[in-house]
């Protein structure tokens, strides 16, 4: 009953500016310097929630706290963002990354935009991850939100509170999907929703789970084409995103079609790429010496595919956690967290005398590059329990804890020593 109050609270909070826009109009000018007049009072009130699900996202645990790469996007997004709104006062562009293994990007209206970890990992090199920015930015520069908003106007309010219930209600569901591993199960959200739900964040959910309309995800599409030609990226790269969508999801949004009209499939966007890249782009996209991958891209996504492999590992996802530990030990292959991440793997999906002997040569490898790096002597305790080896379990477990002395399960871990004692 209270998920059900609160749903209803955030779906009257989310309805407000439609009432307040009936005489407003869709057709808006892109965020330029040249846009001197204030902003109209309804997108203003949109921009200040904005700045309000910004402060309550951010406080979240959700959020992947590393200034490295957070600098890392935000160069890309000044390389990204286009002459008429450098310098400007009114918008700056502002990357978050989330920790979720979704493959997914959302933008705000007032220029901060969140990257899911999961996209990162995956996307192959910095021109597609470039695409996937342009295009959000995109969005915040033609002000898709407000116009998206006002195009409900005519619109019956049950109708419209009806859909974005059903969106929420979706997202609560399909957040337990991926988090028990059904990626295509989860096919309209990531179990990222479940935070945006919990947290009350109305305008999220309609950028990362509603989406925007045919036309505007088209026109999305072709100024993000805009904006990487600018930046001087290979445009061919960006069918590739949706291609990798495809292969992962399949034509997932056709379900969204169901529900929520217009937003094109997976399959319509790589037509619509490749569309303008054979017309409008055909000179640009022929072009030698275009920016596909930097050494920047592989460094500073190193630690995000590992730690996305963890939830990977956690989701009962040992294939694709394995595939995502090789890419970073090819990079880094003395990084003694993922190999003891790739130790989980053997333990947890290898119960055979073989699983555990990996595991353990794994474990082992870490502590030897991290002598003070403390879950692995946890995992080389638990493993050594379950064999009836007492001694080498309690060595691990108590060399676990000298190196944890807080760590939450001490209790259960000196719980172990104790019947090992027995």
């Amino acid at each position: 009953m209270r998920a059900i109050q609160r749903i209803s609270r955030w779906v009257a909070y989310l309805l407000l500016p439609i009432f307040i826009v009936t005489c407003a109009t869709t057709n808006l000018p892109p965020l330029s310097l040249n846009t001197k007049q204030p902003l109209e009072s309804d997108e203003n009130r949109i921009w200040e929630r904005s700045a309000e699900e910004q402060r309550k996202l951010d406080k979240s645990r959700k959020i992947v706290r590393d200034p490295l790469l957070e600098e890392y996007l935000n160069d890309i997004g000044r390389r990204l963002t286009p002459p008429s709104l450098k310098d400007s006062e009114r918008l700056t562009f502002q990357f978050k990354v989330i920790q979720d293994t979704a493959l997914n990007a959302f933008a705000y209206p007032n220029g901060k935009i969140y990257v899911h970890s999961g996209l990162i990992a995956r996307v192959e090199n910095e021109a597609q991850l470039s695409a996937v920015l342009a295009h959000e930015m995109t969005h915040t520069i033609n002000r898709h939100a407000v116009r998206s908003v006002r195009d409900q106007r005519n619109k019956r309010w049950w109708y419209i509170g009806g859909i974005i219930t059903l969106s929420i209600l979706i997202a609560y569901l399909t957040g337990r999907r991926l988090e028990e591993g059904d990626l295509v199960g989860a096919t309209l959200l990531n179990n990222t929703a479940r935070i945006l739900v919990g947290l009350g964040l109305p305008l999220a959910i309609m950028a990362s789970i509603n989406g925007y309309s045919r036309g505007l995800e088209g026109e999305a599409d072709a100024g993000g084409l805009k904006l990487l030609t600018q930046a001087g990226y290979d445009i061919n790269e960006a069918p590739k995103v949706f291609e990798l969508f495809q292969k992962t999801y399949g034509d997932s949004t056709a379900a969204e079609n169901f529900f929520f009209g217009s937003h094109p499939r997976n399959s319509d966007r790589i037509s619509n790429y490749k569309s303008l890249l054979a017309g409008r782009y055909a000179r640009v996209a022929k072009e030698q010496g275009r920016v596909k991958d930097t050494r920047d891209f592989q460094l500073r996504r190193r630690v995000i595919i590992r730690e996305n492999a963890l939830l990977d590992i956690r989701a009962g996802r040992f294939n694709v956690a394995r595939t995502a530990l090789d890419k970073v030990l090819a990079f880094t292959p003395n990084d003694p967290i993922a190999h003891y991440y790739y130790g989980e793997i053997h333990r947890l999906s290898d119960k055979s005398s073989e699983g555990e002997k990996r595991a353990l040569a794994r474990y082992r490898k870490a502590v030897k590059l991290d002598p003070q790096l403390a879950a692995p002597y946890r995992a080389i305790g638990l493993l050594y329990y379950k064999r009836g080896n007492k001694e080498e379990a309690k060595k691990a477990f108590r060399r676990y804890l000298d190196l944890e002395p807080k760590a939450k399960d001490r209790n259960r871990i000196k719980d172990y020593i104790v019947e090992l004692d027995s």
